[in-house]
């Protein structure tokens, strides 16, 4: 499905949960969007987790070189328990 146009997939929701639900759905969606562009403004740094998870797309687009990547500068590198979730995303 994740192949489908997005016209699609939307068309797909609301024929599986009608409208009103599907308006609820993009509500959230939209509410953590935003919860999330406010968290990462205000330089709240990131977990070790996702640090670990993320570090080789953050390297691959420049996300250091934002002055908000300081905030999470020391940020420990995390072996074990993490290396399977990345091994999930590889």
């Amino acid at each position: 499905m994740k192949d489908l146009p997005l016209d699609e997939l939307r068309a797909k929701l609301v024929a599986a949960v009608g409208p009103a639900a599907a308006g609820q759905a993009v509500a959230t969606v939209a509410a953590f969007s935003g919860l999330v562009r406010v968290a990462d403004s205000t330089g709240i740094p990131i977990d070790d987790g996702l640090a670990v998870a993320s570090s080789d797309f953050r390297d691959d687009l420049g996300l250091g070189a934002y002055g908000g990547s300081a905030n999470s500068a020391n940020v420990a590198e995390l072996s074990g328990a993490f290396t399977e979730v990345n091994a999930l995303w590889s």
